[in-house]
């Protein structure tokens, strides 16, 4: 036993000399006599001893052991109580299944689910977990073999990639939160791609017993690796399809790749992989129907693991969309350029209409992949309203601004404030350059900085980034160039400049072309990507305020999200491979596709060494020293376990009966 604070320990005896003192005290008292006269007695001294007596003897009992005891409470008293870890009675078996990708392979699985139940204890409590990319409780901790052998039984592969940190961390908290020894069993593929970077991250508490059973062995394997494909296209015929195959400890061999459109076989193409290498195959084109096609390049040969011989991408085959361009003159400066720029681009994936602000108001605004205002001025009052409508519902708006537009104090649908412009002059600076340029924003990956472009007036635009709101590019002068704002579902992307060759030389520049041309890509969602997504990644399904519902279809058809999570949430977990529907607000529909981590393609395994050293951590004194191996092993220090609140609860008690006899005291005197 031990004292937290055993100075209290002196204050309580120094206390405790208050009662002695009371109750030792006894005092002679004189009464008073009544008498004549005093005057025949002689004066003379007398000494008188008075003995000194405990009165109440049990009452200053109380009080002194009330005094000590809390005195004693104070000072914080604890016990060594031995570990909990050294009682294998009250121990907690896990037994984990690795059901990753990887697991497929062969007879993995079968033979994971014999050595799980051959790791069953014999008696006291256990709990089946499953472990790939994220854990899952397969049963109850429960002492019922029959209903553990069932959830051994039930486990099954999943699409997600083992990830050996995540079983580390869960292991960890199981360890705190239960207090009690944590024997674990892991039955695994042990492949080396489900390694952390760092070792630290597979440290496990004291107390914690792991043992790693692994199943399966090295195996050579191909998969595809990846696809590249358009988006979206308007003549699929012409369009070029790529893929990847890769060799994981594999020989030279000759694959034969297949394209499959809505799973119809389209094209057949013959490569030699080399020993350990990869190897790409293009396709040159195909067709299929309007709408969103469900590609597929898959592998003709079977090999060790399958269910990777097939790689999923989406593609929209659609005609050319229209862009509204709306301007206050006929075939002005700035849409001669931009119709230019956007013909000029790599395949006609829109048509340029143009008419007046007035104009547009008959107009349905969600025919048109995005809408185009080039320094409207107030042009716009008549169907702004109109407009930002469009736009919250999904809808996508280019605006740039020049003087006319400049000068109205907030910018029409972005609500962003402006305060003029400013000319260059001979005198002083005579043009503005791009200083801070975003590479990264998709309307710039290809245009260089906009180096050597010159602005000749300066839009005192301002745009702080924030929620919903981001700055591509600034100018030298620290003024936004470039801003992209969330409104509703939509965006609104502000060119703090014109697109003629007026306020700028950006038309006769380089980069023109690939701005605009990546611009509209980017607002008419058709950017160039092959949309596909790994598994366990996440899908953006709204911005922030939008209050659209989402309605997302999986892979089986059915719905991914309840109604309440369409209405609400933000994302959606992609946890399975193969093809979402999605049909946004407005009656946007879009398709993606989503693949296996290829990483689970790789089948080496870990060497045992480093497997025992993980085995070993959980029986190191100190976890941060966990990773140097295990030298530091050690049995854990016992538990101090604190009884305080038992001495203040007898404390109470003790007032109790001191104050009921000290009561029948007082009532006995009067």
């Amino acid at each position: 036993m031990g004292l937290l604070s055993p100075w209290w320990l002196l204050v309580g005896a120094a206390a405790a000399a208050l009662p002695v003192w009371l109750h030792l005290l006894q005092q002679h008292k004189h009464e008073p006599m009544p008498f004549a006269s005093s005057m025949f007695f002689e004066k003379r001294t007398e000494t008188t001893t008075y003995q000194k007596k405990l009165k109440y003897k049990f009452l200053m009992a109380l009080r002194l052991a009330l005094l000590l005891l809390l005195a004693f409470a104070f000072s914080q008293p604890f016990f060594r109580k031995p570990p909990e870890v050294l009682n294998a009675a009250n121990a907690l078996h896990l037994v984990v299944i690795d059901n990753s990708f990887s697991m497929r392979e062969g007879n993995r699985l079968a033979e994971a689910k014999a050595k799980a139940r051959a790791a069953l204890p014999a008696t006291g409590e256990a709990q089946i977990w499953g472990m790939g990319s994220r854990l899952s409780i397969l049963s109850p901790v429960t002492k019922d073999r029959g209903e553990l052998l069932a959830a051994i039984d039930a486990a099954a592969p999943t699409d997600g990639k083992s990830n050996f940190a995540e079983l580390a961390r869960s292991l960890r908290d199981t360890r705190r939160s239960t207090g009690r020894l944590v024997r674990a069993t892991f039955v695994t593929d042990a492949q080396r791609t489900a390694l952390p970077p760092a070792y630290a991250d597979l440290a496990l508490e004291p107390g914690t017993e792991l043992k790693v059973e692994t199943v399966g062995a090295l195996a050579p394997n191909y998969t595809i690796e990846a696809v590249n494909a358009p988006r979206t296209s308007s003549d699929p015929t012409k369009t070029k399809v790529s893929a990847v195959v890769s060799a994981y400890h594999a020989p030279t061999a000759k694959r034969t790749l297949q394209l499959k459109i809505n799973n119809r076989p389209v094209a057949t193409q013959t490569v030699e992989v080399p020993e350990n290498g990869r190897a790409t195959v293009e396709f040159a084109g195909f067709d299929g129907p309007y709408g969103w096609l469900r590609g597929e390049v898959a592998l003709v040969e079977d090999d060790a693991l399958a269910a990777d011989n097939r790689f999923y991408f989406a593609t929209e085959k659609a005609d050319p969309r229209r862009i509204l361009f709306l301007s206050n003159e006929r075939n002005s400066r700035a849409l001669f350029y931009f119709r230019a720029a956007i013909a000029a681009g790599a395949e006609a994936l829109f048509l340029v209409e143009e008419t007046s602000p007035a104009g547009a108001a008959s107009l349905n605004f969600s025919n048109y992949a995005f809408v185009v205002v080039n320094d409207p001025g107030d042009g716009l009052s008549g169907i702004q309203t109109k407009l930002k409508s469009y736009v919250e519902s999904g809808g996508a708006l280019f605006l740039a601004v020049g003087p006319r537009t400049a000068v109205l104090g907030k910018l029409p649908v972005a609500d962003l404030p402006v305060a003029g412009s400013e000319l260059a002059d001979r005198q002083g600076q005579r043009y503005f350059t791009a200083a801070q340029v975003d590479p990264t924003y998709p309307s710039l990956r290809r245009v260089e900085r906009l180096s050597g472009v010159r602005f000749f007036e300066d839009v005192k635009l301002t745009a702080e980034p924030g929620e919903g709101l981001q700055v591509a590019a600034r100018l030298e002068n620290g003024s936004p160039l470039l801003v992209e704002k969330r409104v509703g579902e939509g965006r609104v992307v502000v060119f703090a400049s014109s697109l003629d060759n007026i306020a700028n030389d950006l038309p006769v520049k380089p980069a023109y072309v690939p701005f605009l041309e990546q611009t509209a890509a980017y607002l008419g969602r058709v950017e160039d990507k092959n949309a596909a997504y790994q598994v366990d990644s996440y899908l953006d399904l709204r911005a922030a305020e939008s209050k659209g519902a989402v309605e997302v279809l999986g892979p089986d058809g059915q719905r991914a999200l309840t109604l309440k999570e369409a209405a609400s949430a933000s994302s959606l977990l992609l946890g399975e491979s193969g093809f979402y529907e999605l049909r946004r607000p407005g009656g946007r529909e879009e398709l993606i596709a989503v693949n296996v981590d290829r990483r689970e393609s790789d089948l080496d395994v870990i060497a045992r060494e480093n497997l025992a050293l993980w085995e070993a951590s959980g029986k190191a004194e100190n976890t941060s020293q966990a990773g140097s191996g295990p030298e530091s092993a050690a049995t854990p220090d016992p538990v101090q376990q604190s009884f305080w609140w038992w001495i203040a609860l007898l404390a109470a008690l003790v007032l109790g009966a001191e104050q009921l006899y000290s009561a029948r005291y007082v009532q006995a005197r009067t």
